[in-house]
């Protein structure tokens, strides 16, 4: 009966915590649920709003919680296991937002070459652009089809300063202030410039592959080691419930949920030990 109890408190505490973080306003979106929709949206979420996420991990919370209780019965690990559930869509943005910044970055140095290719052969900056919009890497034809309409109603400083706070990446940042300080100068060697940032960011994502080579090995030890101890635990509960009767107590579920939080505690160390270093964005007010 008490597990019972416990299962449905938890869930009204979720879908109360859901119904205070959605519920209509009169006052305009704070700050913080902008920057988790523009997080969401570089991450590839077109679209999905910040309450929406918020159920879904609300959601993603009760479904962990609910087949722990289901598989175990030991209230005190349901209550954990619905805790790291929730954290299961954030982890995931995480690393689609990772992915899809390699992934810019790479189309990034393709476009910067183009466009060095294209200034080279005579066109001018707003042909260039109109260029990369139509045959440019496939993942930034959108943002170059914004700033060359940008570009036409606008002029070249906001329709480069839009995009660099659309993509918010480093490599473009440096490849922004280098088209304003030729536009602001009138230089006659962007082309080389935009040559020697093109290989200069090539050179660098050479190496950062390399290390996420790296890193997926430590990576995939890492579950390894995680998801052993907590396959062993479920198996035996199945197989033989009776062998783990210690852990039915209040005390025993304690220790038991203290061991699972010593595991993940530890997996996300080995996390953050490997992780790979951000770079910091460059030339912003």
């Amino acid at each position: 009966m008490i597990p019972v109890v416990l299962s449905i408190t938890h869930g009204v505490g979720v879908f109360l915590l859901f119904t205070g973080l959605t519920s209509p306003s009169s006052r305009p979106d704070p700050q913080s649920r902008r920057m988790i929709e523009r997080f969401l949206s570089r991450a590839g979420l077109h679209g999905v709003r910040a309450r929406e996420f918020v159920f879904v991990v609300a959601g993603t919370s009760l479904v962990t919680g609910l087949l722990a209780q289901l598989l175990l019965g030991w209230p005190a690990v349901s209550v954990l296991a619905a805790g790291l559930g929730g954290l299961l869509p954030m982890a995931y943005t995480l690393r689609q937002y990772d992915r899809r910044r390699a992934v810019v970055q790479a189309a990034l140095v393709e476009a910067i070459g183009q466009l060095r290719d294209a200034i080279r052969s005579g066109l001018s900056m707003q042909e260039a652009f109109v260029c990369l919009a139509r045959s440019g890497p496939e993942t930034l034809r959108p943002a170059f089809t914004q700033l060359a309409r940008e570009l036409r109603l606008s002029g070249l400083e906001a329709a480069v300063s839009a995009m660099r706070e659309q993509l918010a990446d480093p490599v473009f940042d440096v490849a922004a202030a280098t088209l304003l300080l030729n536009d602001r100068l009138g230089g006659r060697n962007v082309s080389q410039v935009l040559d020697r940032l093109a290989n200069a960011t090539r050179a660098e994502l050479r190496i950062q592959q390399e290390l996420r080579a790296y890193q997926a090995r430590t990576v995939l030890s890492a579950r390894i080691i995680v998801a052993v101890p907590l396959v062993l635990l479920f198996v035996i509960r199945l197989l033989n419930p009776g062998y783990l009767d210690l852990f039915s107590t209040a005390r025993g579920q304690l220790v038991m949920a203290a061991c699972v939080l010593s595991v993940v505690l530890g997996y996300v160390g080995m996390r953050w030990l490997t992780r790979l270093p951000n770079e910091p964005r460059v030339l912003v007010p």
